[in-house]
C-alpha cells in the first residue's frame, strides 16, 4: 500500500469500496481469501483511483512481478504511455507503447518489510526508509477496505476527523473496546 500511495502521490481516500469472500477454502477465517478494493482520492482537485486485490496464493504473473515463495506482492502503475511494475524488493520494470517494448528499469534491492523489522530491533529511527506515519496512512486503507467488505457497502472517509462520514456503524469498527490499563487516550 505504501508504494501504491507514493506512486499516486496520495495519503487518505475519500471513499473505499470492497467486495470479496471465501472462494478458495472452507475454513473458519474471518477475512476473505479473495478481495477486490477500490479507493478513490482527491489530489488537488484531480481524482485518483487505487485498486487492491487479494487472490490468496494465486497470481497470473502479470507485469512479471516476482513472487515471494507462494505470494506475488507488487504494484502496477498504468499510464498513457505504458505501465510500470514495482516489486517488494524496490525493483521496477516498465513497458512502453501498444507493443509493450521494455522501458527503463532498476534493481534497487532491499525489502521494506525487513527494513521495518531491522529498525524495530535496532531501535534506530534513522534506519527506516520511511516514517512510521506513512505506514499508518497505508494501514487506514486496509482498515477501510475491511470495514467496507464487512458492512457490504462503500464507506466515505473524512481525513480531518479520521472518521467515516455519517456512518456510526463504520466508525465503531475503526476502534475497539480496550482492556484497561491498555487503552487509547481520548483526544482533549
Amino acid at each position: 500500500m505504501d508504494i501504491a500511495r507514493w506512486g499516486l502521490g496520495v495519503k487518505y481516500p475519500m471513499k473505499a469500496s470492497a467486495i470479496g469472500g471465501h472462494f478458495m477454502f472452507d475454513d473458519d477465517q474471518e477475512t476473505p481469501n479473495t478481495l477486490n478494493c477500490a479507493f478513490e482520492f482527491d489530489q488537488d482537485g484531480k481524482k485518483r483511483l487505487l485498486e487492491f486485490e487479494v487472490r490468496h496464493w494465486m497470481s497470473n504473473g502479470e507485469a512479471k512481478i516476482e513472487d515471494r515463495g507462494f505470494n506475488t506482492i507488487g504494484n502496477i502503475f498504468y499510464g498513457s504511455k505504458g505501465y510500470l511494475a514495482v516489486d517488494t524488493y524496490s525493483s521496477y520494470k516498465s513497458w512502453l507503447g501498444k507493443t509493450q517494448q521494455p522501458g527503463p528499469g532498476r534493481n534497487a534491492g532491499g525489502d521494506h518489510f525487513l527494513n521495518f523489522v531491522e529498525a524495530v530491533r535496532s531501535r534506530k529511527r534513522e534506519t527506516l526508509r520511511a516514517e512510521i506515519e506513512e505506514g499508518a496512512a497505508s494501514t487506514v486503507l486496509v482498515h477501510l477496505g475491511n470495514i467496507s467488505y464487512r458492512l457490504g457497502r462503500t464507506v466515505y472517509f473524512d481525513e480531518t476527523t479520521m472518521t467515516c462520514k455519517g456512518d456510526a456503524e463504520a466508525n465503531k469498527m475503526l476502534t475497539r473496546d480496550y482492556r484497561k490499563p491498555y487503552v487509547v487516550p481520548e483526544k482533549v
